[in-house]
């Protein structure tokens, strides 16, 4: 066998363009044909007419964040790093070297233009006959945020906070108009004493110390109480960031927040956990995975999250049909979402309680003569007793969000005692609007049920990809808009994927 020559160290005669050297295949092209269908002059026009450094192309940096979302949703800093050693990269960057701050810079200031690309891209997909808009299923998961449990604080501890710190800058005020800055009796990048300091952290320490998580709380209490105390302009900032803190903690009633990201919320994960969680939500189409629609919340429930989907849906590709049909699962299942859809007309398939549990397998009631043992039979307007009885409407109340379901026949029933204890009649309650009901009765029959397994099938998938192939665990940054937009990224990238796995199998 003859080795063969080694040619790293000869230069390239003949010149080549860097396109040549990057496989077909490579998803780069992919997200070339995204940028080609996006008008850049409305970003870059502010660019213009400014005087200084020239600013990089709008279309570069968007090519490279999306192209960042498609290989594991790669920080800033990696996708700097990969412009300056990556060939698909550099081809998309077109030689340019922006740095991970200018890349971060980007995703924070055009979270419009990166909500452009989602639309662009299920755009291609609807060409590509990977969107029908007939089945459409919405749903929402837990994924952590950048947020640590160690990094704690509350309201009252914000406020104590905040008054010592406004106290102390004060008085730090009027001692530079008696001495002048450099007069300080106490040092100039000092505002406050040590007896002052342990008179403070007392004050904290008794307001927490009937929380679980009082450790924690006093242990970053004394880390912002000491910088804040050593430093004015912390303090300041400190002071003028608190009021984020107290609206939130207003707005949603929770206990403790995160120092480091406050719009993250305690929320359960898949395993029960209470952790600081966003809740991502997605609207599917069902005939591909594609995902129409992407947001992010910070509400641990899913009530108030299917409404602002199908109306995001309607602003970008038009109005659904009314034979759409939308699929979610009981965390969606409310008065104001199920009205919502019964008044656009929409086939809405939304799960009940029981037939939640039952898709999930988890949290069954084994007893046999639960509610969910009792079946309603729409010919005969009542429900059907595990015994075979019909149990009749005997009334309406509470202005129609109330009806109640009962018999007599329960006197002579064989299994009295078990089912209705120590009262004479087995009742069965109904709560909601019409339109809830409604839905709770259609999810009761068989065909409403198998059409809904479509939903599991499909939307469950993106999530799985999201999580465990693009190995989404955490989110790396912080805020809701920002974590929203990093979301919408990896949204891109789980459809773009699809995309051109279609292309290779036409």
């Amino acid at each position: 066998m003859v080795l063969k020559v080694n040619t790293k160290r000869q230069e390239i005669l003949v010149p080549l363009r860097l396109v040549e050297l990057i496989p077909e295949n490579d998803f780069c092209f992919l997200v070339e044909n995204v940028l080609e269908q996006i008008d850049f002059e409305k970003y870059n026009s502010k660019f213009f007419k400014t005087p200084g450094q020239k600013a990089y192309d709008r279309e570069i940096l968007l090519g490279i964040v999306l192209k960042g979302a498609i290989d594991g949703g790669l920080s800033g800093r990696e996708v700097g790093r990969r412009v300056q050693t990556d060939l698909s990269y550099m081809y998309l960057a077109g030689m340019e070297k922006p740095n991970f701050r200018t890349i971060n810079r980007f995703k924070k200031d055009y979270p419009e233009l990166i909500d452009e690309a989602l639309e662009t891209v299920v755009k291609i997909a609807e060409k590509e006959d990977l969107v029908r808009l007939q089945q459409i299923s919405i749903d929402g998961t837990k994924i952590k945020a950048k947020a640590s449990v160690n990094k704690i604080v509350t309201e009252d501890v914000i406020k104590i906070l905040k008054k010592e710190f406004q106290k102390s800058l004060e008085k730090d005020n009027e001692e530079n108009n008696l001495f002048g800055e450099n007069g300080d009796i106490i040092p100039s990048n000092k505002v406050t004493d040590k007896e002052s300091f342990e008179k403070i952290m007392k004050e904290i320490k008794e307001e927490t110390k009937d929380s679980k998580n009082h450790e924690k709380l006093n242990a970053q209490s004394l880390k912002i109480l000491k910088k804040g105390l050593e430093d004015k302009e912390y303090a300041q900032k400190f002071i003028d960031k608190s009021q984020l803190y107290l609206d939130e903690f207003e707005k949603t009633g929770q206990k403790s927040l995160s120092w480091n990201d406050p719009e993250a919320h305690w929320m359960p994960g898949k395993d029960g956990r209470m952790r600081f969680n966003y809740n991502p939500q997605i609207a599917v189409d069902s005939h591909s995975g594609i995902i129409i629609s992407a947001g992010l919340s910070n509400n641990p429930t899913d009530h108030y999250e299917l409404i602002p989907r199908i109306e995001d849906i309607e602003s970008k590709y038009g109005h659904l049909k009314h034979e759409t049909q939308i699929f979610a699962d009981n965390g969606y299942s409310t008065d104001e979402n199920t009205e919502y859809l019964k008044n656009k007309n929409l086939d809405g398939y939304i799960a009940s309680r029981k037939l939640s549990r039952k898709a999930k397998k988890y949290n069954t009631n084994n007893n046999p003569f639960s509610k969910d043992y009792f079946i309603f039979d729409l010919e005969k307007d009542g429900y059907i007793c595990p015994q075979g009885q019909i149990l009749n409407q005997k009334g309406i109340y509470k202005n129609g969000l109330k009806t109640v379901y009962w018999t007599n026949n329960c006197k002579y029933c064989p299994e009295r005692i078990n089912c209705c204890g120590k009262y004479r009649n087995r009742t069965i309650t109904d709560y909601g609007n019409p339109a809830k009901i409604e839905m709770q009765r259609k999810m009761e029959t068989e065909e409403a049920q198998e059409i809904y397994k479509i939903r599991s099938k499909t939307v469950e998938w993106p999530f799985g990809n999201i999580k465990r192939n693009m190995r989404i665990n955490e989110f790396n940054t912080t805020g809701l808009k920002r974590t929203e937009t990093e979301f919408k990224l990896l949204a891109i990238a789980h459809n773009m994927k699809i995309i051109q796995k279609a292309k290779q199998n036409t």
